[in-house]
């Protein structure tokens, strides 16, 4: 599914990563773990293809990741970001902007699609009538993983992605998301609920 290979990044002098390699399988729950600054939003940025300047070699769903190839890749991945600060005014155009790509315009979700998943994710469907503005945190985030996850992609990569939830919440999102199956996931977390239900916890020290 994804493997690095002897992966060196340096920024500003600095050695973030150092022939690090990793091999994940295809529906594995990857949790990155480790203190803040250690490198796990760089290592996720660097499988989406934001860092193009690294020693090493990474593939993604099968494809060694380069400039002719990033464009395929990005299309099978589901990106949650730790800054959900998107310039968008309106919860509606928060939750439906992915499905406004061309590519992903055929996989717009159903009414049952969104109910159903709304009602997983604690959410009234009257949010998507509200301003961004008037909505939590915490509504925002499981909005955004609500999109993320009705595009059907095979790879999810998350940052931080219980960072706004309370425990109730945290606990009913990560066991929906986790229990799915073909999904691969990979996500930089601090939540002891979300590792200890993970495939495998790679620590990065």
């Amino acid at each position: 599914m994804t493997e690095i290979s002897n992966l060196t990044l340096h920024f500003n002098n600095e050695i973030i990563f150092n022939n690090f390699s990793l091999k994940i399988q295809r529906g594995e729950k990857i949790a990155l773990t480790g203190e803040s600054g250690k490198g796990k939003s760089t290592l996720l940025n660097l499988l989406c293809g934001f860092i193009p300047d690294y020693e090493g070699a990474i593939s993604v769903l099968g494809k060694k990741l380069n400039t002719e190839n990033v464009s395929d890749i990005r299309k099978n991945i589901a990106w949650l970001p730790q800054d959900t600060s998107l310039a968008v005014k309106t919860v509606n155009e928060l939750f439906f902007e992915p499905f406004g790509f061309v590519l992903n315009k055929p996989l717009k979700p159903t009414k049952k699609e969104v109910t159903e998943i709304f009602s997983a994710f604690e959410l009234s469907e009257n949010l998507l009538t509200k301003k961004t503005n008037e909505i939590s945190g915490g509504q925002k985030q499981r909005i955004i993983l609500a999109s993320c996850l009705l595009l059907k992609k095979p790879l999810l990569l998350a940052d931080e992605p219980t960072s706004a939830l309370d425990e109730n919440i945290k606990r009913k999102m990560t066991d929906y998301i986790l229990k799915k199956d073909g999904l691969t996931v990979i996500a930089a977390t601090h939540d002891d609920y979300w590792i200890k239900r993970s495939t495998e916890i790679v620590n990065l020290m």
